[in-house]
């Protein structure tokens, strides 16, 4: 498969066995956590382990939108779906002309069984800007996670919403309580112990956050991963793997590469991160578990630019992954995917175009594992 040139001039290990990463004093709860060295087998580069599948191939495209009223700039789209078909998305728009000027959070329905998206409805609206929302659906229930910045990233706070309704009706906001500077990009997942955990990151010291919560309501910081300060690791996306490992992948704000870690002990402690080998512009990926148990990833397949926007599958937990397929590529930038998977097993990719419209692809796996 493809990987960057940072990868590639390097020898590169992909095979990674290293003690728990340290965590900074004070950052948890009583203290650093430990745990016995986790070994994690990645990308190895071999050929991909086969994935059958007998669907013809889909792809479709569509905006969500062109255009919000008032507004120059769309970033940040999130989604969520229900048992019948039912699309949520999120984002959050600006009148600019910085990408924090009067931002509010947006989001538009896509119902079942018909074609395209609802006009976009004021979701968040304060005197503080908001953004980065992150949408999180069991059932009926949803979470929708968003950052609250009353000056620049650095001193972004999250908070919470909980809906019944499906988003029609939100509960009052609840705060997280962490770091200066904490922020959102990519919903939580389920542990094997049954919590949720909620990847963050901490955008004043460039660092990996994760918070726990055993109801959905309060919510507490369980680990953080620091890296060097040449290559930051923020914006983590984490999912579960069938011994309920979790695996994450993480942007590199030094560009390059994506990190890598994974954990077993729900998220407590984590390996120290390597190379995913996969390539980076500082641009955060998202990664997700199938129903079939396979992996999927969107990211910038660039060290340097955010297009190409690719998806790549693995059949075996992300030791082997196939040659990735182009979603979207030409001049512009297409960044900031969110990814989720339909009960019909249709993959659904939302992401940001220029910072001026928000896009929605669909495609399924027999398309993702198509490439040569």
């Amino acid at each position: 498969m493809r990987t960057g040139l940072a990868h590639r001039l390097r020898t590169g290990l992909r095979t990674f066995t290293a003690p728990v990463f340290a965590l900074s004093a004070g950052c948890t709860p009583g203290g650093n956590s430990t745990s016995a060295n986790v070994n994690l087998v990645f990308n190895t580069g071999d050929t991909p382990t086969p994935i059958v599948v007998t669907d013809a191939p889909i792809f479709l495209a569509e905006p969500v939108f062109d255009r919000v009223p008032g507004k120059i700039g769309s970033h940040a789209p999130t989604l969520a779906s229900f048992a019948d078909g039912e699309l949520l998305a999120a984002w959050y728009s600006y009148a600019g002309p910085g990408e924090l000027d009067e931002a509010s959070i947006y989001a538009a329905r896509q119902s079942p069984g018909l074609d395209g998206w609802q006009p976009p409805e004021l979701l968040i609206e304060r005197r503080e800007a908001v953004g980065n929302p992150v949408l999180y659906s069991e059932g009926n229930d949803v979470w929708l996670f968003y950052a609250v910045v009353p000056g620049e990233w650095s001193t972004s706070r999250v908070e919470v919403r909980r809906s019944a309704d499906r988003g029609h009706t939100w509960s009052p906001p609840r705060a997280l309580v962490g770091p200066l500077g904490t922020n959102v990009r990519y919903p939580p997942v389920r542990t094997l112990a049954g919590d949720w955990l909620l990847p963050a990151y901490d955008d004043l010291l460039q660092r990996s956050l994760f918070f726990a919560s055993a109801d959905g309501e309060t919510w507490d910081l369980r680990s953080v991963i620091a890296t060097d300060w040449l290559h930051p690791n923020v914006q983590p996306s984490v999912t579960a793997l069938a011994d309920g490992r979790l695996l994450a992948v993480m942007r590199n704000a030094g560009r390059g590469w994506l990190w890598v870690t994974t954990s077993d002990d729900d998220g407590q402690s984590w390996t120290a991160p390597g190379d995913s080998g996969f390539p980076n512009p500082a641009s955060p990926a998202a990664l997700l578990r199938l129903a079939d148990g396979h992996l999927a990833l969107v990211y910038n397949d660039s060290a340097v630019d955010r297009q190409p926007l690719s998806l790549t599958v693995s059949g075996d937990e992300g030791r082997t992954w196939h040659t990735p397929r182009v979603l979207v590529e030409g001049a512009g930038e297409y960044a900031y995917p969110a990814l989720l998977q339909t009960p019909d097993g249709l993959l659904h990719v939302v992401y940001s175009h220029d910072r001026e419209r928000i896009v929605h692809l669909v495609v399924n796996e027999a398309w993702a594992a198509g490439g040569v």
